[in-house]
C-alpha cells in the first residue's frame, strides 16, 4: 500500500524522541510520557507514516458508518502487504504503535493481514492522501483566467435553459464551454455538482462512484447504498443502483445542476444507457449539464421533440463583436482600432481560441494592423502559427518544458519535475501561466493544472516529430511517479501508452489486490486479456487468480449477465494452457508448473460443477467435487475456498453423510482466522451455520450466524450475500423452534438484501424458502405468489446454493389447495425413488409422495415409503430430515391405529428433538401427532413416561398446550430450559397472574417502545443498537412474558404493571 504521506512520525535515536514532520517541515516532538500533547495532535489527524524504533507502518483512520472510526496500521513488503487493527483514539499510544510496527515487521511475509480476499466496502482510508488534490480537480470547476470575459447573456440563457432536465454544450475545441459553464457556476444561485471526466472514466463502476462523490457536495451522505451496490462483488444492473441513487436524491430541496465537463472522452456504451436512464427519471430538482466536441450517443431527436434538452452550439458560443473588443481591448490591453477587432472577429468567427492565439501574438509585435491582414483563424493556421510563432520565440528551457510535459493530461510541480528532469518545474509552471501560454489551473491553490486541448495536441505532435525516442523515457517517467504516488491505474495506462507491457503487467499485480477490494476483477482481467504471450507467460498466477475472482463474482448470476465476462475468462485460461504447453524456455520451475496446472483444472471443475448443478446432478457433483478437493489441498485460501463451495451445496443437495466435510470447514476457518483473511472466516462461517443447521444442531448454527452477522456488522461489510444466507438460515432455525414472528423477520431481511443488492441466486433461495413457510401454514395465496418467482427463477438458470424442488413443492401446493385429485394422479405415476438416496431432491419428492399417500390414507404404502425415508436421513446424519420422516410416521401408524408403534415413534421423536428445541415438525404433524403427544401424557402412556427424561415429558406438555390454544410458542422448550426442572411448572405471564422473570433495563426500554408501535428499525434507531440486536431483546422479552406477539406482550404488560 504505497502512499506519500503529509504527516511522519520518525524515532530519532539521536534525541530520543518522535519527531512529527509535517510536509517536510518539523512541527513538534513527543516522547513516551507526553500522553496529552500526542492524543491532541491525534485527534486532529486522519493518516500518517510512523518511522518507530523496530518497524515502519502506514497508520490511517477508517471511516464507520457509526461513531469516530477506527485506527488500522499498513505495511508493505514487495507486493504484500500488512494490516493490523489499532482501535479508537484512546487506544492508539506511541507504545503501541512501536510493538504493532514490529508485529508487521516480522509477519509482512506471508500475508498477516485483515484485507478481505473479495470485494466488501472499499473504504475511503484506501485512497493515497497524495492522489486525492488530482481527484479534487476533477470535482470543481477549472479556475476563471484573469482575462475573463464575462457573458451576461449566456449566463441568463443558462438559466433558462434549466428549466428542461439536459442542456448540451456540443461544439469543437476552443469555443469556450468550459470557461463559460465555469464563470456561470460562480455566479448562479442554485447549487452546483461538478465532474470533469477523462478516459479512465470509461468504466461504469468508476464512473458512477465519482458521480456520486461530486453528488456529495450537495448531499453529503448520498449515493451510500448505490456506491455499495457498485462495489458488490456481482454488482446489479446499472439502472438498478440508478434507481437506488435517483430514490435519495429525492433530498434535494434546492434546484441544482450536475455539471459533465469532457463528456465526448466517454466511449462505453453502459454508460451512455445508464445515463440517458439517470435523464430520464431526473428529480424536478436536479437538471444535469453535458459539455462535450461531439454530439453524445443519447436520443437527441427525441429530446428535442420533447422539449427536454436545451442546447448550445458553436454559433451560440462564439464571441460577438463587442464581446471580442472586450477581450483584445479591456482584458488583454491590445491597443486594436475597430476595425481591427472587426476584422479578427470576422476571421476567426469568434472562435475564442483563435482569439487568444491572436492576442498572444499581438502582445509580441508591432505590426498589428499586418498580423490582422494576414491573420486567418483557421485551426490548422492556429496549430502552425502556435509552432513557428510562439514556440520558436520562447527560450529553450521552456520549449523542451513544454514538450515533455505535453504528455500528461494533468500537471503538478512534482509530477513535471519527475517527467521532465526540470528541478524548476513550479517556477516554469507559473511563468507558463503568466505567459498566457493555454495553462489552466485547475485549483485555487494552483497545484494542478492542465493545458488547452489545442495547445497539447501542437505540442505532442511536435514531440513525436522532434523526439520520438525521448517519448518512451517520458511516460516511463510518469509510470515511476504515479506508482509511487499509489495511483496505479494512472501508471498502467502511461504504461500502455508506450507499450510496455511487461511493467503495465508488473503494476497490474500491485493494483490488483486494491482492485478486488474494490470489486473490479473485470478491469484486472481486461487489463491480462492485453498482454501478449511472452508477458502473460510471467504473470499466470495473475490471470488466473483475476479469473477466479471473476467467477466467484458470477456465481448466482443470470446467464445473460455472465456471458461476456465468462468468455473473458475462458480465454485466460486457455491462454494459460497454451502457454503452459508450449513452456520451451523452462521460465517456469516444476513447482510453479505443477501449481499452474492445479489452478487451469481447478477451473475446468468448476466449470463442470456448475452445469452439474444446473442440471441436479449430484453424482457428477460428488466426484467433482472431490477431484477439486484433492487439487486444492496445498493451495492458498482463495483457491480452497473453490472445492469447499462446491462440496457444500453438494451436502445441501444431498443427503449422504457429509461429516467429513465439517472439519474441513473448521480447519480451513481456523486458518482464515490465523491469515486474517475476513472474506474467507466469514464465508466459511455461513456455510458452517447452514451445514450445522443440516444436521440438527440449531443452537451451535443459531451461534455461528449470529457470530458472523455481527463481524459482518463490525466490519461495516453490507454487500456481500452472506449477510442474507445468514438471515436465512436463522430463519430456518427461528422456523423449527416455532418462532414465527421471528423467522418472518430474518426472511423478510434475507429478502430485503437479495432485493437490494441483487443476488439472483438469493432471491431463489428467499423466495423458495418463502413458499416452504407459506406451504407449513396452507397459506395458499403467498404459496402461488412465492411459486411463481421460484419458476421464473429456475427458468432463468440461475444456480442458487439449494436446489429447489419444483415437482414436490407443486404437490405440496395441490394439497395445500384441497386438490386432491391433481395429487392423486401425480402419485399414481411416481414410483418410489429408491431405497438408498443420493439426492435432496428425491428424498423430498418421496416425502411428499408419502404425504399423498396419507392424505388418502393409504397408510400401508406411506410407512414402506416413510421407513426408507427415515433409515436415508439416519444414515446421512440429517437430524432435520430424520424429524420429519418420524413424524410422518407417528401419523402413518395411529391412522391405522398401531398405537403402540405410534408412541414408541413419538419417543424416539422427543429424545431426537427435544435437545435443540424442536417444535414446528410436530405442529405441521397435525391432529393425529396431538392425538399420540396427549395419550403419552395420559395414564396409558406411563410407561412411555418411565423411559423418556423429564425435559422431554415438558416439551410434550407444551406442545400438547400449543395445539389446545392453537398457537405457536415464541421460544424453544429446550434441555438447556428445562434439564433441572422435574414438572411441568413455567414462569411466564398467565391470567392467575403467576410470577415473571424480571426484565433488564434495556429490555424495559424496548417494551416500552414496542407498545408506542415502533418499529424494529425505530428501536434500533432510538437506542443506537443494530436491528438484530432489537430482535433478539424482542424474542427475551416474549420468552419471559410467555406471550407470541405484540398485541399479548402489550396485555402481559399491563397485567404485570410493568408500564
Amino acid at each position: 500500500m504505497s502512499r506519500s504521506s503529509l504527516h511522519i512520525l520518525a524515532w530519532s535515536t539521536e534525541n530520543q524522541r518522535y519527531k512529527l514532520s509535517t510536509r517536510g517541515q518539523q512541527q513538534q516532538s513527543f516522547s513516551l510520557d507526553e500522553d496529552e500533547a500526542w492524543r491532541g495532535w491525534l485527534s486532529q489527524c486522519v493518516s500518517f507514516s510512523f518511522q518507530g524504533r523496530y518497524g515502519n507502518a502506514s497508520v490511517v483512520k477508517e471511516a464507520r458508518s457509526r461513531g469516530a472510526g477506527y485506527w488500522y496500521a499498513y505495511s508493505t513488503r514487495g507486493r504484500r502487504t500488512g494490516k493490523c487493527y489499532l482501535g479508537p483514539d484512546s487506544r492508539v499510544t506511541l507504545a503501541r504503535l512501536e510493538e504493532v510496527a514490529q508485529s508487521l515487521a516480522q509477519t509482512a511475509s506471508p500475508l498477516h493481514d485483515f484485507i478481505p480476499d473479495e470485494p466488501s466496502v472499499t473504504r475511503e482510508a484506501t485512497l493515497a492522501p497524495s492522489i486525492e488534490p488530482l481527484l479534487a480537480t476533477k470535482l470543481s470547476p477549472p479556475h476563471l483566467p484573469s482575462t475573463l470575459v464575462e457573458r451576461e447573456a449566456l449566463h441568463l440563457r443558462m438559466e433558462e435553459a434549466l428549466a428542461r432536465p439536459l442542456v448540451l454544450l456540443s461544439a469543437s475545441a476552443g469555443w469556450g464551454k468550459t470557461t463559460l459553464l465555469s464563470s456561470w457556476a460562480t455566479q448562479t444561485a442554485r447549487d452546483v455538482a461538478w465532474l470533469t471526466l477523462d478516459e479512465l472514466d470509461n468504466d461504469p463502476t468508476r464512473f458512477w462512484s465519482a458521480v456520486i462523490t461530486a453528488l456529495r457536495s450537495l448531499l453529503p451522505d448520498v449515493g451510500a447504498s448505490a456506491l455499495a451496490m457498485l462495489r458488490t462483488p456481482q454488482p446489479p444492473r446499472l439502472s438498478v443502483i440508478v434507481t437506488t441513487l435517483l430514490n435519495e436524491l429525492n433530498d434535494l430541496m434546492r434546484q441544482a445542476v450536475f455539471v459533465f465537463d469532457d463528456y465526448h472522452l466517454i466511449e462505453e456504451q453502459a454508460i451512455h444507457g445508464s445515463l440517458l436512464f439517470f435523464l430520464e427519471h431526473l428529480p424536478q430538482s436536479l437538471s444535469l449539464v453535458l459539455a462535450s466536441r461531439i454530439d453524445p450517443p443519447l436520443p437527441l431527436a427525441r429530446l428535442r421533440v420533447r422539449g427536454q434538452m436545451s442546447e448550445f452550439r458553436d454559433m451560440d458560443l462564439r464571441f460577438q463583436r463587442d464581446e471580442v473588443a472586450r477581450f483584445l481591448v479591456d482584458s488583454e490591453g491590445l491597443p486594436l482600432s475597430k476595425s481591427e477587432v472587426t476584422a479578427l472577429e470576422r476571421r476567426t468567427e469568434g472562435w475564442i481560441a483563435g482569439l487568444q492565439l491572436a492576442a498572444l501574438t499581438l502582445r509580441q509585435r508591432s505590426d498589428h494592423a499586418a498580423f490582422v491582414q494576414n491573420f486567418t483563424g483557421s485551426q490548422r493556421y492556429i496549430l502552425d502559427y502556435l509552432q513557428e510563432e510562439v514556440m520558436n520565440q520562447l527560450p529553450p528551457p521552456l520549449q523542451n518544458f513544454l514538450l515533455r510535459s505535453s504528455i500528461l493530461t494533468r500537471l503538478n510541480a512534482s509530477l513535471c519535475e519527475a517527467v521532465t528532469a526540470e528541478p524548476e518545474s513550479r517556477k516554469m509552471l507559473a511563468t507558463i501561466e503568466r505567459s498566457n501560454l493555454f495553462l489552466i489551473a485547475l485549483d485555487e491553490e494552483r497545484h494542478w493544472y492542465r493545458f488547452h486541448d489545442l495547445f497539447r495536441e501542437m505540442l505532442l505532435t511536435h514531440l513525436r516529430a522532434s523526439q520520438p525516442e525521448l517519448v518512451p523515457t517520458l511516460h516511463e517517467r510518469a509510470t515511476r511517479w504515479y506508482e509511487a504516488q499509489g495511483a496505479l491505474p494512472e501508471a498502467i495506462r502511461h504504461a500502455l501508452a508506450i507499450n510496455d507491457l511487461s511493467s503495465a503487467a508488473e503494476l497490474m499485480e500491485k493494483a490488483a489486490e486494491s482492485i478486488w477490494l474494490a470489486g473490479g476483477a473485470k478491469i484486472v482481467l481486461d487489463w491480462i486479456v492485453l498482454l501478449p504471450e511472452a508477458v502473460l507467460r510471467q504473470h499466470l498466477n495473475l490471470g488466473l487468480t483475476a479469473a477466479l475472482h471473476m467467477l466467484h463474482k458470477l456465481f448466482g448470476a443470470p446467464e445473460e449477465y455472465q456471458s461476456e465476462a465468462l468468455v473473458k475468462v475462458e480465454q485466460i485460461i486457455s491462454r494459460a494452457e497454451r502457454l503452459l504447453h508450449d513452456d520451451k524456455t523452462n521460465i517456469l520451475s516444476p513447482a510453479e508448473r505443477e501449481q499452474l496446472k492445479r489452478r487451469v483444472r481447478l477451473f475446468y471443475l468448476w466449470s463442470y460443477a456448475n452445469k452439474s448443478i444446473l442440471a441436479g446432478d449430484i453424482v457428477q457433483l460428488s466426484q467433482q467435487g472431490q477431484q477439486m478437493q484433492d487439487l486444492a489441498i496445498e493451495e492458498e485460501m482463495l483457491w480452497q475456498l473453490v472445492p469447499l463451495f462446491v462440496n457444500v451445496i453438494l451436502s445441501l443437495n444431498s443427503i449422504t453423510d457429509f461429516s467429513f466435510l465439517m472439519p474441513m470447514l473448521l480447519k480451513a476457518r481456523k486458518l482464515s482466522e490465523h491469515e486474517q483473511k475476513v472474506y474467507a472466516f466469514l464465508r466459511i462461517g455461513q456455510w458452517l451455520a447452514q451445514l450445522s443447521y443440516e444436521t440438527g444442531q440449531l443452537r451451535e448454527a443459531r451461534r455461528i450466524g449470529l457470530e458472523t452477522l455481527n463481524l459482518l456488522e463490525y466490519e461495516d461489510i453490507q454487500a456481500l450475500s452472506i449477510k442474507g444466507y445468514i438471515h436465512l438460515t436463522l430463519a430456518r432455525i427461528y422456523w423449527s423452534w416455532g418462532q414465527r414472528e421471528e423467522a418472518q423477520a430474518q426472511l423478510q431481511a434475507a429478502l430485503e438484501h437479495a432485493r437490494t443488492w441483487q443476488y439472483l441466486a438469493l432471491n431463489l433461495d428467499a423466495h423458495n424458502l418463502w413458499l416452504q413457510f407459506s406451504l407449513d401454514e396452507s397459506n395458499v395465496v403467498d404459496a402461488e405468489q412465492a411459486l411463481h418467482v421460484v419458476e421464473q427463477n429456475t427458468q432463468q438458470q440461475i444456480t442458487g446454493l439449494y436446489i429447489p424442488d419444483m415437482v414436490s413443492t407443486r404437490v405440496r401446493l395441490w394439497l395445500a389447495q384441497g386438490n386432491i385429485d391433481s395429487a392423486s394422479d401425480w402419485a399414481a405415476q411416481r414410483i418410489q425413488t429408491t431405497n438408498t438416496y443420493e439426492s435432496a431432491l428425491a428424498w423430498e419428492e418421496d416425502l411428499i409422495l408419502a404425504r399423498v399417500y396419507l392424505s388418502q390414507q393409504r397408510y400401508t404404502g406411506a410407512q414402506e415409503i416413510l421407513t426408507a425415508l427415515v433409515n436415508g436421513a439416519e444414515r446421512g446424519g440429517r437430524i432435520n430430515k430424520l424429524a420429519q420422516a418420524l413424524a410422518l410416521q407417528v401419523v402413518a401408524f395411529e391412522g391405522q391405529n398401531e398405537s403402540e408403534q405410534a408412541m414408541q415413534t413419538t419417543t424416539r421423536l422427543l429424545r431426537l428433538t427435544e435437545p435443540e428445541g424442536y417444535i414446528r415438525v410436530y405442529l405441521d404433524a397435525g391432529e393425529l401427532m396431538a392425538r399420540v403427544l396427549q395419550r403419552l401424557l395420559a395414564p396409558e402412556g406411563s410407561y412411555a413416561r418411565l423411559i423418556l427424561p423429564p425435559a422431554c415429558i415438558t416439551m410434550a406438555a407444551t406442545l400438547c398446550a400449543t395445539f389446545e390454544q392453537g398457537r405457536i410458542v415464541e421460544e424453544p422448550v429446550s434441555s438447556a430450559i428445562t434439564h433441572n426442572t422435574t414438572s411441568t411448572q413455567h414462569t411466564g405471564y398467565t391470567s392467575q397472574g403467576e410470577t415473571y422473570e424480571p426484565l433488564s433495563p434495556q429490555e424495559q426500554k424496548v417494551l416500552h417502545l414496542l407498545i408506542e408501535g415502533k418499529t424494529y428499525a425505530e428501536i434500533a434507531q432510538t437506542l443506537i443498537v443494530s436491528p438484530n440486536t432489537v430482535k433478539t431483546q424482542v424474542s427475551s422479552i416474549y420468552r419471559k412474558l410467555n406471550v407470541s406477539r405484540r398485541a399479548e406482550a402489550i396485555r402481559a404488560a399491563q397485567h404485570l404493571n410493568l408500564l
